[in-house]
């Protein structure tokens, strides 16, 4: 078993309030990459493009394996998501990626 960062991109259909936000980053918190080996302190959990409606997560999660790991994180973005009052099917959750793994 090893922690694996993950971004996952997607689309939101409207702006985030900032309700909505501290909502859902009350859910990853603790899946924050920094956690993971170095830490990275200009790395944010949450990117969001408002004008364009986009996002980027990036999420640490423990997994056997690669897959195990997307999985993971797309569960995680997607409780986020629910959490901060966007209902499921709504938000555009792009593939997961592999973006750091630390086996030891």
């Amino acid at each position: 078993m090893g922690n694996y960062v993950i971004t996952v991109p997607g689309t939101v259909p409207n702006p985030m309030e900032e309700a909505a936000r501290r909502r859902l980053l009350a859910v990853v918190r603790g899946a924050d990459p920094s956690e993971v080996g170095e830490s990275v302190p200009d790395l944010d959990v949450l990117t969001l493009d408002e004008s364009e409606g986009t996002f980027v997560l990036r999420l640490e999660v423990k997994a056997d394996d690669r897959t195990a790991a997307g999985a993971a994180a797309t569960d995680l973005a997607e409780r986020a998501f629910g959490a901060a009052g966007y209902p499921p099917g709504t938000v555009s959750i792009g593939a997961a990626v592999v973006t750091g793994i630390d086996i030891g």
